[in-house]
């Protein structure tokens, strides 16, 4: 009834409603045959559909709308709280549907759809990922993360499994939170990397800013430690032992890293070779007497193992060879000059 559908459409745009229109809408919402919603809903979901970046189908959403009744019980000022925040959104009626816990989300259209989560896995190289809020995350290779499509509420979280370096845009009235199986990592606009394989140990370097890091199990907030730039904590979940101490050299380790660059000036060359079999997930084995040399040089973090590994090398006056199981490589025959 074409009546029916314009006094909706004018009882929604309304700020307040009289006593006499809160009960003709509730009567309306309790009746089973809410067919002309569903045709204001239909006009919005042709209406708003370019603006969806991932929707039910128009079968689907009628369904929810069916469903309004039967499964949730509404009082009237959450109702009507509602129907002022969207206005003409014929829509907002399935918005009632998330209070009940549904799982849908409403942008800011109107338009009903589903947040999938996004998920990233690596396996052999790294990955960087832009948030929707503008942070960037390096993803190690053999880690996985979880984000949202966007961030609604109080906090930015995501969930991490493995190694990712974080740089956080400032948000301080929305927390940066990095869940992972082990700890907690809080920040309000910072740089720092987290580590959290399955294998029972978390870390957390800062190389800007500061970070609260609790276990997943902490009871209370007196069981946060805070960390500032070059400091990092490490979380034991087999012995229940969390650590914090400084670490200004791992912080230069990933800042470099993330730059593209790991440069060295006089550096023993035991630490560089050490930074490279972190970097690259390889062995490498020093043999002969270099273990009082330095080294002056730099490599990109694009330059494959076998090269870098020939740069240090080469200042030795040594080899590069490849261990007889294909899992690691010597540096043989060099000197200090």
């Amino acid at each position: 009834m074409k009546d029916k559908q314009d006094y909706l459409k004018y009882l929604l745009a309304q700020k307040k409603l009289t006593s006499e229109e809160e009960e003709w809408l509730l009567k309306y919402l309790n009746d089973h045959d809410i067919s002309d919603i569903k045709k204001i809903a239909a006009e919005d979901f042709e209406t708003d559909i370019t603006y969806m970046k991932k929707s039910l189908d128009r079968k689907q959403s009628e369904e929810i709308l069916e469903k309004i009744h039967s499964r949730i019980y509404v009082p009237a000022p959450t109702f009507y709280q509602t129907i002022r925040l969207h206005r003409l959104k014929i829509a907002v009626a399935a918005l009632i549907i998330i209070i009940a816990g549904a799982g849908y989300w409403f942008m800011e259209t109107g338009v009903l759809f589903t947040p999938a989560n996004k998920e990233i896995v690596t396996t052999g190289k790294r990955k960087t990922v832009k948030l929707p809020d503008g942070s960037l995350i390096t993803l190690e290779p053999n880690s996985r993360l979880v984000y949202p499509q966007r961030f609604t509420g109080n906090t930015r979280e995501v969930n991490l499994t493995g190694e990712a370096y974080f740089e956080v845009k400032p948000n301080h009235e929305k927390p940066f939170i990095v869940q992972t199986p082990y700890v907690i990592a809080t920040v309000l606009g910072t740089s720092f990397n987290v580590e959290a394989y399955p294998n029972g140990i978390a870390k957390v370097v800062v190389t800007t800013g500061r970070v609260k890091v609790q276990t997943v199990n902490a009871s209370n907030e007196l069981q946060a430690v805070i960390i500032n730039a070059n400091q990092s904590v490490a979380y034991n979940i087999i012995i229940n032992e969390i650590e914090k101490r400084n670490a200004p050299e791992e912080a230069v380790y990933y800042k470099q890293r993330r730059s593209g660059k790991f440069s060295y000036t006089g550096v023993p060359v035991a630490k560089v070779v050490r930074e490279m079999e972190r970097y690259y997930h390889t062995s490498v084995t020093l043999e002969g007497d270099m273990n009082g040399c330095v080294f002056y040089g730099y490599f990109q973090a694009n330059d494959n193992v076998e090269r870098a590994l020939s740069l240090v090398a080469l200042s030795l006056n040594a080899t590069v060879k490849k261990k007889s199981n294909n899992k690691g490589y010597f540096i043989t025959g060099g000197t200090c000059r």
